[in-house]
């Protein structure tokens, strides 16, 4: 298990890079659930921290997507929203362009949004056939509407675990978002995606505030905690 902190900011960055979190990745919570920092921050932050942890970007939804020729080619990896794609016809065809313009080794990360009938966005079968088409190597699970719940809301601990199983058999890795909060991590630990990941939870008041790095640590704790309890029972039942 691995955990990604959302930074929008140079600053944000290098705190939660100091703090040693497992992947740094570049987003404006104020532009939606995966709005894009400015191109300059990419370079700064993926300059910075790309010898010391991975950094991935957020460039945004598919109808609205650009600046992808600048994505730094130390970039890990980048995920692209499909909010208002779900009428959209050819919406493969345009998601495979942006990511062939990628820098050769950059990661593809496809996104699933749990409340899709919000996003008008592809469902879950769709993009699940795309993102093996398109050599994904990530499959994320998140939220589009920050204000309708979290992403137990919409999915069922069941459904995710099936999703999980069908991931790993695909052989992408499984990342977990959607207004996660510490009550959550039970079922976390529950689905073992390979990788969560949080803003809003380590952040001053909500995930447009700012990271505290206290909320930050504690938080990693929390989830460390709940990952041994839970591999601590399964093995009590075996």
């Amino acid at each position: 298990m691995q955990l990604l902190v959302s930074v929008r900011s140079v600053e944000e960055a290098n705190l939660a890079g100091k703090l040693g979190v497992d992947l740094l990745d570049l987003k404006e919570p104020h532009l939606g659930s995966l709005g894009a920092t400015s191109p300059g921050i990419w370079q700064a932050v993926v300059g910075k921290w790309h010898t010391q942890t991975r950094v991935s970007l957020a460039l945004g939804e598919l109808p609205q997507a650009s600046s992808i020729d600048q994505v730094p080619r130390r970039t890990d990896s980048v995920k692209i929203g499909l909010a208002g794609c779900g009428c959209l016809p050819n919406w493969r065809e345009k998601l495979a362009a942006l990511f062939d313009q990628l820098p050769s080794g950059v990661q593809r990360v496809a996104v699933h949004y749990a409340d899709t009938h919000l996003a008008n966005s592809p469902p879950l079968d769709d993009v699940m056939r795309v993102a093996q088409e398109l050599n994904c190597q990530t499959f994320l699970v998140d939220t589009y509407d920050k204000s309708a719940g979290d992403v137990f809301h919409h999915m069922s601990i069941t459904q995710l675990k099936n999703l999980r199983s069908q991931l790993t058999v695909a052989g992408l890795q499984f990342a977990l978002a959607g207004s996660l909060q510490s009550q959550h991590l039970p079922a976390v630990a529950k689905i073992q995606p390979d990788i969560v990941a949080v803003r809003g939870v380590v952040c001053h008041r909500d995930r447009t505030g700012e990271i505290d790095a206290a909320m930050l640590q504690t938080f990693r704790q929390q989830l460390k905690l709940a990952f041994q309890l839970d591999r601590h029972k399964v093995l009590s039942s075996s």
